[in-house]
């Protein structure tokens, strides 16, 4: 294996962190087939002592696309000891089937979709409870009527269901709402209080989510509503007797609807939810520094229902991400003094989870040595296109996050026609994954440390699994799993960077950060060691060991990494 050390210079002085050996294992399972080339692990969760619990999602392509999922028990080596397949069929009166989320309650698995059934005519939210290959229970979680959707605002299923046909689901738990027009997210804004435009993507922006609790006693369902004269959220919570504890509808009567859900989470107790919105409000129009918004934070329950406002001041915040520690809410995003998507540092409030009183507001520019990390010198150059990925709590109640500059982008152009006329247009998607942001603040939001890692990949492949990475944190140090080529390019000023790999020829590296910013990496697996590429973004974390499914035609492989 080959082995490698990051040299540091801080500014222009020369420092770098001797590198001991990573410690980790690895063990691979037997190559094997199955009847559907794409699957990918959307769920892996410990049973007992003697195995673990995979559920691997696949997508059904020809006349009727749709979803399916193997559902499989592993003992420690990574021997199949019991599997059977789910197939999420429907008869043709029900539309747009869409599976929503996978996970465990008492041991059992949970699989929730919605459809649109056309003899009902409504949208039926179903749970489906899989006792054994042979037994799935079915319980309708709500049922909203056509005519009763028209009171509250329209929903738009179907293209939800067309986009997930051209993806890789990943079934994330973050409570992300995801409703707001890309080209503001760009930087393009399009002036929406000028032009009186909504910031929701497309002006029939609808989206659905669900997210359960840490405590795994309860979840939440959360529908975007398109509303003509406010904005809407459609909100349920379920204990996990899939008992309904709440049923709300939160509107916001804002002029030209410009009201953003970003966040759903639901409380440790499963007793209450907490929105996280964005509010374009008129009345800021002519402020003159900042961004023309504010975030709302509000609590639900069964009963009530109250709301604490962050104002970002003379700042720009793209969006911010909830998240629970010790009965506190942590509100955590990136910030900048330019543009709501040119970031120049980390802000953190603090709330209490009971209350919503605030506790702390911070906010940190970027470190000198991130900068160098980056540039190779101090600038004043902002991050563009940030995108949280996972945010830890270690021992000592630090936080620790991490981000990509992750941007997709539609190109369209002319095809080829007859006789060198232009021909109908075509388009692709290019997919951009490159650096990754590590940043460490104490318990009431200050920066301890922030770097940068080098790295540049993209795509125009719909399936980007083998691109951008995998992260835990063990022992205070955080762990990035990536694939990368032979050779790392090295840059000026003892830098490195990370470059771009061909799917079926890379390299999985480790890279460890340790608690004071300090970082080396190792190489785990040489390609010509492998007889797959492992698809490195959708790794599963179980205690101290991740899981990674690799794929090369029909074959596939299980590979589990123990730190």
């Amino acid at each position: 294996m080959k082995k490698y050390i990051f040299f540091l210079f801080l500014y222009g002085l020369s420092s770098f962190a001797y590198s001991q050996n990573i410690p980790f294992s690895i063990k691979k399972s037997d190559l094997f087939q199955d009847d559907y080339k794409e699957t990918s692990i959307i769920l892996a969760e410990k049973i007992d002592n003697n195995g673990f619990l995979l559920v691997r999602s696949y997508k059904r392509g020809g006349i009727s696309p749709g979803e399916g999922f193997y559902i499989e028990k592993y003992n420690t080596d990574l021997k199949l000891v019991k599997e059977f397949e789910y197939d999420m069929k429907h008869p043709n009166y029900q539309k747009y089937n869409l599976v929503l989320s996978v996970f465990t309650l008492e041991k059992m698995v949970h699989i929730i979709e919605i459809y649109y059934d056309l003899n009902l005519k409504s949208f039926v939210c179903l749970d489906n409870k899989i006792l054994d290959e042979n037994t799935v229970e079915k319980t309708t979680l709500f049922t909203i009527s056509r005519e009763e959707m028209k009171t509250v605002g329209t929903f738009n299923l179907q293209k939800k269901f067309y986009a997930r046909v051209d993806e890789m689901w990943t079934n994330d738990n973050s409570g992300t709402i995801n409703a707001e027009d890309s080209n503001i997210k760009r930087g393009t804004f399009l002036d929406v209080f000028l032009k009186r435009d909504s910031a929701k993507d497309g002006g029939d922006a609808s989206d659905i989510t669900v997210v359960v609790n840490e405590t795994k006693n309860a979840f939440a369902i959360a529908m975007d509503l398109n509303q003509k004269t406010s904005d809407g959220l459609k909100i349920y919570v379920f204990n996990n007797k899939l008992e309904k504890i709440i049923d709300n509808t939160f509107t916001k009567e804002i002029k030209d609807r410009n009201y953003i859900f970003q966040n759903i989470q639901v409380s440790n107790d499963g007793n209450a939810v907490y929105l996280l919105a964005k509010s374009y409000d008129t009345d800021l129009r002519n402020k003159k520094e900042g961004g023309k918004y504010f975030f709302e934070l509000t609590k639900i329950d069964a009963k009530n229902q109250f709301t604490q406002k962050i104002d970002p001041n003379e700042n720009f915040i793209g969006s911010l991400k909830t998240f629970f520690h010790n009965d506190e809410l942590f509100c955590i995003g990136f910030y900048s003094e330019l543009t709501d998507y040119r970031y120049k540092g980390i802000c953190c409030f603090k709330f209490d989870a009971n209350s919503l009183e605030p506790k702390k507001s911070k906010y940190n520019l970027f470190t000198e040595q991130f900068f160098f990390d980056k540039y190779g010198k101090n600038t004043e150059k902002a991050v563009k296109f940030l995108t949280f990925r996972k945010v830890f709590f270690n021992t000592n109640n630090e936080i620790i996050l991490n981000a990509e500059e992750y941007d997709k982008t539609e190109r369209a152009g002319a095809g080829a026609g007859i006789n060198g006329a232009a021909g109908p247009i075509s388009s692709s998607t290019h997919y951009s994954f490159d650096d990754i942001v590590i940043a460490k603040l104490n318990y009431d939001g200050d920066m301890m440390w922030a770097r940068n890692i080098n790295k540049r990949q993209s795509t125009t492949d719909d399936d980007t699994s083998y691109l951008s990475y995998t992260s835990t944190v063990r022992n205070d140090k955080t762990y990035f799993f990536i694939n990368t080529k032979d050779k790392i390019k090295k840059l000026k000023n003892d830098r490195i960077e990370f470059g771009q790999i061909r799917k079926n020829k890379s390299n999985l590296n480790v890279i460890e950060v340790n608690a004071i910013g300090d970082f080396d990496y190792q190489e785990i697996l040489d390609d010509e060691q492998n007889e797959v590429p492992f698809m490195v973004s959708k790794g599963a974390l179980i205690e101290n060991s991740v899981y990674f499914l690799g794929r090369k035609g029909k074959d596939k492989q299980l590979l589990k990494v123990t730190l």
